[in-house]
């Protein structure tokens, strides 16, 4: 894994924790929130690291 990837996971995972726990909060259940904020947001991160793994070998390609 290099950089580019670990940082892409980490934002994802930041920003789909901090949606679920927004929408947790908002729903009156912060701890619900927190645990599927974590799992969406870990997902989001693989989604955009693959994304910009993909972007990065169209580019050899070419």
């Amino acid at each position: 894994m290099n950089k580019k990837e670990i940082y892409s996971i980490a934002i994802g995972s930041a920003l789909g924790t901090s949606i679920g726990v927004t929408v947790g909060a908002v729903m009156g259940n912060v701890s619900t929130g927190l645990i599927s904020g974590s799992i969406f947001g870990t997902l989001l991160g693989v989604i955009l690291a693959f994304t910009i793994l993909k972007e990065k070998d169209n580019s050899k390609e070419t």
